[in-house]
Parts: C-alpha cells; sequence; structure tokens
C-alpha cells in the first residue's frame, strides 16, 4: 500500500507518531474489507477555506467540512466492489501496479474543533475520519439509516482493532 501525502499545513510534523496510526488505519480498513490488490490512496491535509472551496466545487455545498472522498471505483451497489471482475485498465497506476483508491481530503482545523467537540483525542478524529473515507473509497455510503449503521460500525471495528478508543 502506498499513501501518497500532501500536507499543506505541516499537520503531521505537528503530531509526531499520527501519520503511522493513518497509516494503520488504511491498512486495517483494506484487511477488514478483504482488499485483494495492492493499492494506492491520496491524502491532502487542508486548511478550512481549501476544504470549503472543494466541497462547493464538487458538491455544491459552500461550507467547510471535515472530510472529503474521491473513489476512484464504482462499486457494484453500497459497499460491493467486484474485485474478481474489476477493469484495472481504469484504476490502475502502470508505474506501480497498484489499484488507484482515491483521494481523501481532510481539514485539520475541523478535525481539531470536532475531537474537542466530541471530547476526545485529535488522534482519534483524524483516524475516524480517515477510516470514513476509507469505507467510502471502498464502495460505501450512508445515504440511508441502514447503510449508515452499518458504516458506522465498519469504522469502529476498525478502531476498535487498532484500540484507538474515546
Amino acid at each position: 500500500m502506498t499513501v501518497y501525502l500532501e500536507d499543506e499545513q505541516q499537520f503531521f510534523e505537528k503530531h509526531l507518531g499520527l501519520l503511522e496510526k493513518v497509516e494503520a488505519v488504511i491498512n486495517q480498513c483494506l484487511d477488514q474489507e478483504e482488499v485483494p490488490y495492492e493499492v494506492e490512496v491520496s491524502l491532502t491535509i487542508v486548511d478550512k477555506a481549501e476544504i470549503q472551496e472543494i466541497n462547493l466545487e464538487h458538491r455544491q455545498i459552500d461550507r467547510p467540512t471535515d472530510v472529503l472522498s474521491f473513489p476512484q471505483i464504482d462499486p457494484e451497489c453500497i459497499g460491493k466492489i467486484n474485485w474478481d471482475n474489476l477493469d484495472t485498465s481504469s484504476c490502475v497506476n502502470y508505474d506501480t501496479e497498484e489499484i488507484i483508491l482515491g483521494d481523501i481530503i481532510l481539514c485539520d482545523e475541523i478535525a481539531a474543533l470536532q475531537a474537542e467537540e466530541y471530547g476526545h483525542s485529535l488522534e482519534r478524529e483524524v483516524c475516524f475520519l480517515v477510516a470514513h473515507s476509507m469505507l467510502h473509497l471502498l464502495g460505501y455510503d450512508h445515504m440511508t439509516e441502514d447503510d449508515e449503521k452499518n458504516m458506522r460500525q465498519k469504522q469502529e471495528n476498525v478502531l476498535q482493532c487498532l484500540a484507538i478508543l474515546r
């Protein structure tokens, strides 16, 4: 697995050890969902102004958000990527032969505010948001109450496996 990091905020320099936790979360999501390929994920850390701009451009929502996910692979249905019949020509990095899952864009400022609001560590919040985004990259969504419950349970399973607790 490769994580391409663009850390415009020097976030991971300020929070030593957190990038390793994030990479563990990504790996745990891949293991939990039994992804049979080596993959790459792009992770970008931005400020509130930039994530608001991206949110407006791609979702027509003119406000900042905590995290955005841009999957490269379309699932057959919620949570179901058919790995056996995947047309890799549309999602492979030919240099590395890894499958490109997509992009995660995380706002460090909002993550910090939410961690304080929810009364848990910044590590927990960032890892929760990365797990959430990874599940989006793996085909999950939360448009219905059942889908949201399923996705939240999968996120919690990942964090519990890594002992990243509230």
